[in-house]
């Protein structure tokens, strides 16, 4: 480690004990209230989302299940949350806020902008600018990681981003030919018009308004999911927003039923094979393809039990 890093390291573990210290991270509860921080993130995502499962919310938060189903439950006995059978599949359970539920999260809400607005309140209009250009540069320099990235359901300007993408990457890294676009496009337009929306997906992966990458579930049969279009931009790779992105979509075949999952994919994707092994998934078939490229594609089938 060089003089500089160490400068850097000293100064942002500096300002972390600093800002944890200012807005009371350090203790057991935040913002007067008996929740800790990550209660209180729990009761805002079910509070953002409506309805949601349990699953749903430690994919999203990174939250080990056991503890997460403890905090549930504590909320359940304390009537902030309801459990419902989902009407979609009577074996999962929605999770919705109770109106005491929504009572406590408003107040958290307006706490912490109080808290926020007691904090900057001397500053001048010209200081509260800078200190708004200088936390947008903070999360635009260090936001790298899968934290400055956020899962959403696609939206019809997402479709050309996915079929685009997929062709200028697939070319660009692997020399694929446009047949292999004309074939993306097909089935990502019959997709989007055709789709079960009650049992399929596509999700975009976006950083600071980006798309930044996708994976969609296809149903193949009433209980067998395929894993479709699951790419990630050059510079977002190695942070492990892959296997967050596999994850919640892994996590939504459970909840619909899904019995098995499977994927189509090619040798040379060697990072994103890795991602699968390290999943759960195995390799069960090999063929041959000669119409995506110049040379012989190898594709592998890759299958999963849930």
């Amino acid at each position: 480690m060089g003089e500089k890093d160490e400068l850097v390291v000293s100064e942002v573990r500096s300002f972390s004990r600093f800002y944890t210290n200012i807005i009371g991270l350090l203790d057991q509860c935040i913002l007067d209230s008996p929740y800790s921080l990550t209660e209180a993130r729990i009761l805002f995502e079910i509070g953002k989302t409506g309805k949601c499962t349990a699953n749903s919310l430690t994919g999203q938060l990174d939250i080990d299940r056991g503890y997460m189903s403890r905090i549930l439950n504590s909320f359940e006995t304390d009537g902030l949350i309801k459990k419902e059978n989902s009407i979609e599949d009577g074996r999962m359970v929605d999770l919705s806020l109770t109106e005491k539920g929504k009572e406590e999260l408003s107040l958290l809400e307006k706490r912490s902008s109080e808290q926020i607005q007691k904090l900057t309140e001397h500053l001048t209009v010209a200081e509260k600018g800078k200190l708004i250009e200088s936390f947008k540069y903070i999360k635009r320099t260090l936001a790298y990681g899968c934290s400055g990235v956020i899962l959403r359901n696609y939206e019809q300007k997402d479709i050309d981003y996915i079929i685009n993408r997929h062709e200028v990457l697939y070319q660009t890294e692997y020399n694929f030919l446009p047949r292999f676009t004309e074939y993306v496009s097909i089935y990502v337009n019959k997709f989007n018009k055709h789709h079960d929306e009650k049992r399929e997906n596509i999700w975009i992966a976006e950083k600071d308004g980006k798309q930044v990458g996708v994976i969609a579930v296809v149903k193949a049969d009433e209980d067998t999911a395929q894993l479709r279009w699951f790419l990630i931009e050059p510079y977002m790779r190695g942070i492990g927003l892959g296997q967050k992105m596999l994850n919640t979509a892994i996590d939504f075949c459970k909840e619909k039923g899904y019995k098995h999952v499977f994927l189509l994919t090619v040798s040379i994707l060697e990072a994103a094979r890795h991602i699968y092994r390290q999943r759960g998934f195995k390799m069960t078939e090999t063929s041959d393809n000669n119409e995506w490229a110049d040379y012989l594609v190898k594709e592998e089938r890759w299958d999963m039990d849930l």
